[in-house]
């Protein structure tokens, strides 16, 4: 069989015929060789062709194992744990499930201490989540504060924010609306988010999950709120926007409240093989040390939850077009964790090499305090409205759950855009057409940054949407529509 096996065209493997004829042409030629007669009886149903057919299968089933062994090698044509193995070459690693995770702010009396795996629970779905250590609420971690001045007249007020004091003094015939006033003055340079409902300050810390925070005698805490790290129990894909974990299950002596302030990372389950071979080409990139085709597949690689990622630089003199500083990166990650993201891209970015964006942290390193700025992706919400036109039942039925088949199509089609990828009408048709009985459809979008905008009939086009360098479509079933 020397036109069987590893082939310059790869590998070609005999089918079950093939194999019997040889099998019955050798056993002719040994016994000719032998002075033997060779007029045997080979039908299936004779004793010679039974162990013929025998010896063929037990062949075939080799020659099977063989071929399974020689696409086990390649990420292309390997499943299960020799996809694994096989993409492990270009440093990529199946991602294992992971559970939604959200930094929550636990208040009450400071020196409560709230135990790991305090269970809390979403306001819209009620699920249960659970903190991932022990916490202690106090000042010295404080992720958001009230503070209540008492009034006094030329007296001198100070809050110190990790060890760096900010000190308002007040006049003469100072009133509760001055003093706030003035401590709110006094903070602005501290880089925490500062806010007053007229009896008191809020402190909040955005560029760090927490701060120490102590205060002078005529000042008082009227709430502490600690960070902690929550998750779901099971490893799930749940969304938590700001505000969603506002409610306390296991009751805990001085535990009040309990918010998370951030938008929290999505977990997933086991990453598919069709999704690992799809992040496959990735792999190499990682290799990279510092370029700019590396910096987003290490991230991505790096922190759990991130579902999308781009990178853009600027290596010139002065700043671009877009904004971007002299020689830096700019980062637009979708999902993942605040604080993770901004740790990866210190680790991952070159020495000297600013950053840029909207969301931004300060990071406490070996190398000394370090500012780090990336971008979350703008939302540019669509809406599709499909109609359909059906052929002839005689001609092809469209079957019963058919609008559903659509719907879903469109949506699986939607999904897959990733940041910066512009909506193409035609790339819908493909997914679409999946379905039986169609004889044509009517497709058109709509969309709108501002996830509260109703369409009107109007706005429905049958046209292309261009998303910026720093934007991304999303789609959802409740903004399809197909009739």
């Amino acid at each position: 069989m020397a036109d069987y096996g590893v082939t310059p065209e790869g590998f070609v493997r005999p089918r079950l015929p093939e194999i019997r004829m040889e099998i019955i042409e050798e056993l002719r030629r040994n016994l000719r060789v032998r002075g033997l007669p060779d007029d045997m009886e080979t039908r299936p149903d004779s004793v010679t062709g039974i162990v013929i057919d025998t010896f063929a299968e037990r062949e075939a089933a080799l020659w099977e194992m063989g071929e399974g062994v020689y696409y086990a090698m390649y990420p292309g044509s390997a499943s299960g744990a020799s996809l694994d193995r096989a993409v492990s070459f270009s440093g990529v690693k199946r991602l294992k499930a992971e559970r939604s995770r959200v930094y929550v702010v636990a208040y009450g009396l400071q020196g409560t201490q709230i135990p790991a795996s305090a269970q809390i629970r979403h306001r819209s779905t009620q699920t249960i989540w659970r903190t991932t250590q022990n916490l202690t609420i106090g000042a010295e971690a404080a992720a958001d504060v009230r503070i209540t001045p008492l009034v006094q007249s030329s007296a001198s007020y100070s809050v110190t924010v990790d060890g760096t004091p900010y000190v308002y003094t007040s006049g003469a015939g100072a009133t509760m609306a001055s003093v706030l006033a003035g401590l709110m003055a006094a903070l602005a340079p501290s880089g925490l988010q500062i806010a007053s409902d007229g009896a008191t300050i809020r402190l909040v810390a955005v560029a760090t999950l927490a701060v120490s925070v102590q205060l002078s005698s005529n000042l008082s805490f009227a709430e502490i709120g600690s960070p902690v790290l929550a998750e779901t129990v099971d490893a799930i894909a749940e969304k938590a926007e700001p505000g969603d974990l506002d409610s306390i299950v296991t009751l805990v002596a001085g535990w009040a409240r309990v918010v998370n302030l951030q938008l929290g990372a999505v977990g997933h389950q086991r990453e598919t093989d069709a999704q690992l071979r799809a992040r496959y080409r990735l792999g190499v990139f990682r290799f990279g040390a510092a370029t700019l085709p590396s910096i987003g597949p290490n991230i991505l690689n790096e922190v759990p939850g991130i579902r999308d990622i781009r990178v853009f630089n600027n290596q010139t003199d002065e700043i671009d077009a877009a904004g971007r500083k002299p020689h830096s990166v700019h980062v637009i990650a979708d999902g993942g964790l605040d604080d993770d993201i901004a740790h990866a891209i210190y680790r991952f970015k070159s020495g000297g090499i600013d950053t840029n964006g909207a969301v931004t942290k300060v990071l406490d390193t070996s190398e000394g305090t370090q500012l780090i700025q990336f971008d979350r992706p703008q939302a540019v919400y669509v809406w599709v409205r499909a109609v359909v036109s059906l052929l002839p039942v005689d001609e092809q039925a469209f079957p019963p759950d058919g609008f559903g088949q659509i719907e879903k199509a469109i949506l699986a089609t939607g999904q897959e855009h990733t940041i910066g990828l512009d909506v193409r009408h035609q790339r819908f048709f493909c997914l679409i057409y999946g379905t039986r009985g169609i004889a044509q459809v009517d497709l058109k979008l709509a969309h709108s940054t501002d996830p509260d905008f109703v369409p009107r009939p109007t706005d429905y086009k049958a046209a292309n949407i261009e998303i910026g360098d720093a934007q991304k479509a999303l789609f959802d079933a409740s903004r399809i529509e197909v009739t």
